[in-house]
């Protein structure tokens, strides 16, 4: 399996797994609305448990949108560089993201372990669950990184759409 074709899958699965989560986001949110408006009750649990299913959604979906340049930029200075200072640039502010991707790994799972005996006050989930969405993430932002600077940010250059 080539660098390329792992970059490519590990997004793909990042990408996967936050679209379930965020669909069943949608639909508790559907239940929890229909619930409140309709039956005159809701779950009482239901906003909590999307509330930390959303970090696990930005999580996996910012893997994802790593592989693909789907980040905020702007690229006019990349654009205006030489393909070299270009690249120069790009590892450079790659670098800067995985020094973040590594501190959330570095203080998010002594977080995580911290919590783990804690439960959420409404929906009573171990707060484990949570609170490891940054040190996991963290890490696959930071695998995801290195392997768009292995094979060279092929894949990361953003193209503009026509509209």
């Amino acid at each position: 399996m080539s660098l390329h074709s792992l970059t490519r899958r590990l997004a793909a699965v990042c990408e996967t797994a936050a679209a379930a989560i965020f669909a069943a986001v949608c639909l508790l949110n559907f239940i929890q609305d229909v619930g409140r408006y309709a039956a005159g009750s809701s779950l009482n649990w239901a906003e909590e448990v999307m509330r930390y299913s959303m970090l696990w959604v930005m999580m996996l979906g910012g893997t994802a949108a790593i592989q693909r340049g789907d980040h905020m930029a702007v690229d006019t200075l990349l654009d205006a560089l030489s393909p070299r200072g270009a690249h120069l640039l790009r590892s450079l502010l790659f670098g800067i993201a995985g020094i973040f991707a590594a501190l959330l790994v570095w203080y998010g799972w002594p977080a995580a372990l911290n919590n783990a005996r804690q439960s959420a006050a409404a929906s009573g989930l171990p707060m484990i669950v949570p609170y490891m969405a940054l040190p996991v993430g963290g890490a696959l932002m930071l695998v995801q990184i290195v392997l768009c600077w292995l094979t060279g940010f092929g894949e990361t250059r953003h193209e503009e759409e026509a509209y």
